[in-house]
């Protein structure tokens, strides 16, 4: 509520109780939470290609393979051959992180737009109370009330970049799912009946299948860029 008296110090400072709540009840948030399960599905691909050296060669390029990368990147892909499993479970607890990440964000999401509501309102009441003041009231309730806007406006300009970061995760999360529960285990069933007698059929396929990984992958790591 406006003072009916013109005390400016109150004008200026309206509002304030509004303030003490959102402060209390603001949400904080990393900005990126994806980088574990990126990482983790690098690791996979990184595992995956220590078949390929050549592929590791032409990724690192003339100067990488100048410095050795190439060598050493091959060396980790092969001391990560063995461990597929646990590098696909660890991809898992990363996705559910990320997931829980995402809850969170949601409700904060939530939150930001229904502060922006309530300074609306609370900017609403106060211009409508201009008139009622004399000069110096009309001056202060105004500067507070362009102030209350912006905080307005910075609440929704943070609900719409944590949206597109919870689009982005969600993204992400598709991919990890089509790495992890189509394009791995078809690649393990083709890469063993490449093993086989009947595994020329099927080798085409288990490179196929590594490229579409590997492309996936890539794509996942664009968005930390």
């Amino acid at each position: 509520m406006l003072p009916d008296t013109a005390d400016v110090a109150v004008l200026a400072n309206y509002g304030a109780p509004l303030l003490q709540v959102l402060a209390q009840r603001a949400a904080r948030l990393p900005p990126v939470a994806g980088e574990g399960l990126v990482a983790a599905l690098a690791r996979i691909a990184l595992a995956l290609q220590a078949a390929n050296p050549a592929q590791i060669r032409r990724q690192e390029g003339w100067w990488g393979r100048l410095l050795g990368r190439d060598v050493d990147r091959e060396a980790q892909g092969h001391a990560l051959q063995s461990q597929l499993g646990v590098l696909a479970l660890q991809a898992r607890e990363q996705a559910q992180h990320l997931q829980q990440h995402q809850q969170q964000r949601a409700l904060a999401i939530v939150e930001r737009a229904e502060a922006a509501t309530a300074l609306d309102a609370w900017v609403e009441v106060g211009a409508s109370r201009l008139a009622h003041c004399d000069a110096s009231g009309h001056a202060a309730l105004s500067e507070r009330l362009d102030h209350l806007r912006r905080l307005a406006a910075l609440h929704r300009v943070e609900a719409g970049q944590w949206q597109l970061l919870q689009d982005q995760d969600t993204l992400l999360l598709q991919r990890f799912a089509r790495i992890h529960d189509v394009l791995l285990p078809a690649w393990r069933q083709a890469t063993l009946a490449d093993q086989s007698a009947a595994g020329a059929a099927l080798a085409g396929k288990a490179a196929t299948l590594h490229a579409q990984i590997d492309d996936e992958v890539a794509a996942a790591q664009a968005r930390l860029r």
